[in-house]
């Protein structure tokens, strides 16, 4: 019996469980790097346990959303990488019109074009728990 038990640890232990961190109520999660960094993007699809990713530069540091847009921060080798992306529930890579800017100035024009402001958006730069999903 206590083999069993031992060997049922050792195989939740090494099975792959990753940790995804859902992104408020959307269909976004975030799924760390082997060192717990906040890393990779995904979308699941509109289908629980599928996840799909999202193509981004570094490692994510911050993350604003609300009901139309996910604004993610990433850094790369000291660079800066600002990702704007439309909330869409159902995964069509295509609709969610990624915007990729290298300058916090064109960031920052983008912004108004379409009208966001981050202080309106809610925010999470991982120091506030978020709903995890095995």
């Amino acid at each position: 019996m206590i083999i069993e038990i031992f060997v049922t640890f050792l195989l939740f232990l090494f099975s792959d469980n990753s940790q995804y961190k859902q992104i408020g109520d959307t269909n976004f999660y975030l799924l760390p790097n082997e060192i717990g960094q906040e890393s990779f993007l995904y979308h699941n699809g509109g289908k629980e346990g599928v996840f799909y990713p999202i193509y981004h530069k570094g490692f994510v540091h911050d993350v604003y959303w609300n009901k139309q847009y996910i604004i993610i921060k990433c850094n790369k080798n000291n660079e800066e990488n600002w990702y704007i992306i439309r909330n869409i529930e159902v995964y069509d890579y295509s609709k969610f019109n990624i915007h990729h800017y290298l300058k916090d100035s064109d960031y920052k024009r983008a912004l108004d074009s379409l009208l966001i402001d981050e202080l309106r958006m809610e925010h999470t730069n991982g120091t506030i728990p978020w709903s995890l999903h095995l």
